[in-house]
C-alpha cells in the first residue's frame, strides 16, 4: 500500500503543477478586455437608488459644491499610509436623469498624513467630472484623529454616503466616483486591474491535467482497498474437530 500511496501522491503533485501552469498560461494568453467607453452617469445610476454599474467609467456635468471636504484617515494605498480626499460634486438637474440636482461623492485623490495640515480645501474650477464608479462602504462608526481637521474639511469614518449625508446636501448617490485625474497637489488612486479573458485551449489542458490527477487518486484508492482486505485464514489440519463435524 505504501508504494501505491507514494505513486498516487507523486502523480497528483505532477498533474496539479501542470494544470496550474496551463491555468496561468490561459490567464496570460487571454485577450485583455477593453474597458467600455465612459457614459453619462444617468445611464447607469440614479440618485438615492441602489448602486449599479460598479467599475464602469462615467462622466457627469455640474459644479463642485460649496461644502466641507471629507478626509478619510487610516488608509493604505500601495503600501503607503494615506488620507483619502472626497469632495461633493453637485450633478446638474439635466444630468441626473431625475430633473433635480444631486450630490455625487468624488474621491479626488489621497495625501500623506503629514501633508493634511497644509491641504487647501478651496473648490477646483471644473464643470465636469469623469472616473469610474466604486461601491460604497458600510457606515460603521470609527473615531477620527485627535488633531482637528484643516479649515473647510471634516473627518469621516469611511466612504459611506450615509456618513457623508450628515454633512452634504441630499439626495446623494449610493455609489462614489473615483476621479480619473487627481486633484492638483494630490496623488491619484491606482486604476482597477484590467480584466483579461481566458485562453480556451490552455484552460482545457489545465482541466485535463487535474482530471488525470483525480483519476490516479481513484485508481490508487481502489487498488489499496482491493489488496488490503483481510483474506480468510485457512484451517489447520491438526485442529480438533468441533462437535458438529467441522474443525474447531
Amino acid at each position: 500500500m505504501i508504494p501505491a500511496a507514494i505513486l498516487a501522491a507523486g502523480a497528483v503533485a505532477v498533474c496539479g503543477a501542470l494544470g496550474w501552469w496551463q491555468w496561468t498560461r490561459a490567464s496570460e494568453q487571454g485577450e485583455v478586455r477593453q474597458p467600455d467607453p465612459a457614459v453619462p452617469i444617468a445611464d447607469l445610476i440614479a440618485p438615492a437608488t441602489g448602486a449599479s454599474g460598479i467599475g464602469r467609467d462615467v462622466w457627469a456635468d455640474g459644479a463642485w459644491a460649496d461644502a466641507d471636504v471629507a478626509l478619510i484617515p487610516d488608509r493604505e494605498v500601495e503600501g503607503e499610509p494615506a488620507v483619502l480626499v472626497v469632495r461633493a460634486f453637485r450633478v446638474g438637474a439635466d444630468a441626473t436623469g431625475t430633473g433635480e440636482t444631486a450630490t455625487l461623492p468624488v474621491v479626488v485623490g489621497w495625501l500623506a498624513p503629514e501633508d493634511v495640515e497644509g491641504f487647501d480645501a478651496a473648490e477646483p474650477d471644473a464643470d465636469r467630472v469623469e472616473g469610474h464608479l466604486r461601491s460604497a462602504e458600510g457606515a460603521a462608526p470609527a473615531p477620527g484623529p485627535e488633531a482637528a481637521p484643516p479649515e473647510g474639511t471634516f473627518w469621516a469614518s469611511g466612504l459611506s454616503p450615509a456618513v457623508l449625508a450628515q454633512q452634504w446636501e441630499s439626495p446623494l448617490y449610493s455609489a462614489l466616483l473615483t476621479a480619473t485625474e487627481p486633484e492638483p497637489g494630490l496623488t491619484g488612486l491606482p486604476l482597477p486591474d484590467a480584466e483579461r479573458s481566458l485562453d480556451f485551449r490552455s484552460l482545457t489542458y489545465a482541466i485535463e491535467w487535474w482530471l488525470f490527477g483525480a483519476f490516479f487518486v481513484f485508481i490508487a484508492g481502489r487498488w489499496i482497498r482491493d489488496n488490503g482486505r483481510a483474506r480468510p485464514r485457512a484451517a489447520s489440519p491438526d485442529a480438533p474437530e468441533d462437535p458438529q463435524g467441522g474443525p474447531s
